[in-house]
């Protein structure tokens, strides 16, 4: 089995690129979705999030308010740091957990935003790195169309994350997503067959 990271940041479009790549019959897990996993009620990581930013992060039925806690976080470095050390170890064990579900697959696809070749976590699990770019004034806009965020939001968003140059420079394979979605398909698909053909 070969395992490789997608990444892009935020409205660069790596979840459409994903499902793309799920048409084509790849296996994918989607790290956003394991991290919504691990905060659910009766999850240890819940209960340190809440001992550590307080109850105004939970909603009335006892699930974590999401847009409350980025919103903590995002204007904190700190704040958002000690999530990271929360969620994130957790998030990798829960990911290795579903892909050792899948022994047989020939290949998986790890979605998620912070991919870094220059750190560990999920960076050690990947034998190569897809990455999704984008120009950063479309990314705005798609996000703001996707979220309602703010201007200020979508800022502090972007400015957490690793320059798109930077995540570039560490791809082993690079998807440009700045045409219509016909030629992110062809890309895709394309991609897909070097890594089958790689792998037969």
């Amino acid at each position: 089995m070969k395992i490789y990271g997608l990444t892009g940041n935020i409205g660069s479009g790596k979840s459409t690129v994903a499902q793309m790549l799920r048409e084509c019959g790849a296996f994918t897990v989607d790290a956003d979705e394991v991290a919504r996993e691990i905060v659910r009620p009766g999850e240890p990581a819940l209960e340190e999030i809440v001992t550590c930013f307080g109850r105004e992060v939970l909603s009335a039925d006892g699930t974590l308010d999401r847009g409350a806690l980025a919103k903590i976080v995002f204007a904190d470095e700190q704040g958002r740091r000690r999530l990271n050390d929360i969620t994130h170890p957790r998030i990798l064990e829960r990911i290795k957990e579903k892909i050792s579900a899948r022994s047989s697959e020939q290949m998986v696809f790890v979605e998620a935003s912070l991919i870094d070749r220059k750190s560990g976590g999920i960076n050690d699990l990947i034998d190569g790195l897809v990455v999704v770019a984008c120009p950063g004034e479309l990314r705005e806009q798609r996000v703001a169309a996707r979220d309602g965020l703010s201007p200020e939001e979508i800022r502090r968003r972007m400015d957490s994350q690793v320059s798109e140059a930077e995540k570039a420079s560490q791809a082993d394979f690079l998807i440009k997503n700045s045409s219509d979605i016909e030629n992110l398909r062809t890309q895709v698909h394309a991609l897909f067959e070097v890594l089958c053909a790689s792998e037969s």
